[in-house]
């Protein structure tokens, strides 16, 4: 983008773009809304989790896949037709009542939402700014994120809890909510912006295919797969804090859904701006960062496992999840920023974020799955088990800070001599 626009209105448009972001949201709605759901559709908690597996199975190697289209398609044009064709597949789970058929609707949800959207989305924001702006363009996306998150989430708590209270298909209304935002979204980006310039390599499927061999040859990618997987799994098993206050802590439904969307939306929205100027503050060293909230991350998911069940103990509980949120969001930024950190070229920033996101987000073909079977199987024991594999998630982000501190870090080759050599 040009370097005379003023950083005000590149954080705009980086907050307009990230409004697409909203395709994301409407597959995870049946855990953000995880007993709402369950009474809605008549499912298990096993089912719950084949659903979201049904959706990893597409979204996955879409990751991948998307990476590479947003590389060699104008991303601007792939950000609209996903929010399009995910409204659509929206409206077709509100009117649904066959878990068959569900688990193909979710199964659509990875293409739409992900091939078309995640690579080309995160491009786009690459693309407007320069290298000192990358952590404030994404802490502003996390920031425009956790509000339309948490703003939308009471919106439909508040309806479904109140207005629709007697229905027992009220909470289908959320899906028709999501899909109309998503098709108004689509109308705004496609006038509010512009179509910047972008690079591309290639005139054919063979040529273009260079585009995921450079980028997979890149140390940067890796690293950045398993940093991503680390922090997914946290923001993962999050949710469960939504059941777990009301089987565990006898807290009503109303409360423990609006209480877990507060601090999984909240801590985001306060603690990844932080640490986004932190990382533009601190240049080549940031990754330091990802060392210390690691470890805070790993320390406070231990807690949460021996943390005593009872009415009594809800606000310890509550107290923790909340830490490890702060720790978890700080390190928000670096999802983004590391191929910035490894000097990644443009060309192949599609392509890095695409392997890393297919590698990193792959835990949802077999996470909610495990999951929920250790819920039907252990009942309220199962929960620790789940904060085990948060702890877990904490020792991969610090192996992968360790990784790139060393690498890329002040003391030895900058990021950009690295990043040229790699490339």
């Amino acid at each position: 983008m040009d370097k005379n626009t003023s950083i005000r209105k590149k954080l705009f448009l980086a907050c307009m773009v990230t409004f697409s972001s909203i395709v994301l949201l409407i597959p995870y709605l049946a855990y953000d809304f995880y007993n709402q759901f369950l009474n809605t559709y008549g499912v298990t908690d096993s089912q719950m989790g084949w659903l979201l597996t049904a959706y990893a199975a597409s979204a996955v190697p879409s990751y991948f896949i998307g990476g590479w289209i947003a590389d060699i398609i104008n991303p601007k044009k792939l950000v609209i037709a996903s929010c399009v064709t995910t409204a659509l597949v929206s409206f077709a789970v509100a009117m649904c009542s066959s878990f068959v058929m569900l688990a193909l609707l979710f199964f659509c949800f990875g293409i739409t939402a992900i091939t078309l959207n995640w690579s080309a989305y995160l491009k786009i924001i690459k693309m407007l700014g320069g290298d000192d702006e990358q952590g404030r363009l994404f802490a502003m996306t996390d920031i425009a994120y956790s509000i339309m998150s948490l703003v939308l989430q009471y919106v439909v708590l508040a309806i479904i809890t109140y207005a629709l209270a007697d229905n027992p298909n009220g909470f289908k209304i959320a899906y028709v909510i999501y899909g109309v935002l998503s098709i108004l979204v689509a109308a705004a980006i496609f006038f509010l912006i512009p179509n910047m310039e972008y690079e591309k390599e290639g005139k054919g499927i063979r040529e273009d295919l260079r585009l995921l061999g450079h980028a997979a040859k890149l140390p940067i990618t890796w690293y950045l797969a398993i940093f991503t997987l680390g922090y997914f799994l946290i923001r993962s098993v999050i949710p469960y804090l939504n059941p777990y206050l009301t089987d565990a802590y006898d807290q009503s439904i109303p409360f423990a859904q609006a209480f877990t969307a507060a601090i999984r939306t909240g801590a985001l929205m306060i603690f990844s701006p932080i640490g986004g100027m932190l990382r533009d503050r601190m240049g080549q060293s940031a990754s330091k960062l990802i060392n210390r909230f690691s470890l805070g991350c790993i320390f406070f998911s231990l807690v949460m496992m021996f943390i005593p069940q009872g009415k009594q103990y809800a606000v310890w509980i509550m107290a923790v999840a909340v830490l490890v949120l702060i720790c978890n969001a700080m390190m928000s930024n670096f999802l983004y920023t590391l191929v910035t950190t490894a000097a990644v070229p443009v060309l192949y920033v599609g392509s890095v974020y695409g392997i890393a996101s297919a590698i990193g987000y792959s835990s949802d073909l077999w996470l909610y799955t495990v999951c929920g079977s250790w819920l039907d199987s252990m009942g309220n024991d199962g929960y620790r088990y789940i904060w085990l594999v948060g702890a877990i998630g904490g020792l991969m982000m610090l192996a992968m800070g360790i990784a790139v501190a060393k690498k890329y870090g002040s003391g030895g080759e900058t990021g950009t001599d690295k990043g040229e050599q790699a490339a």
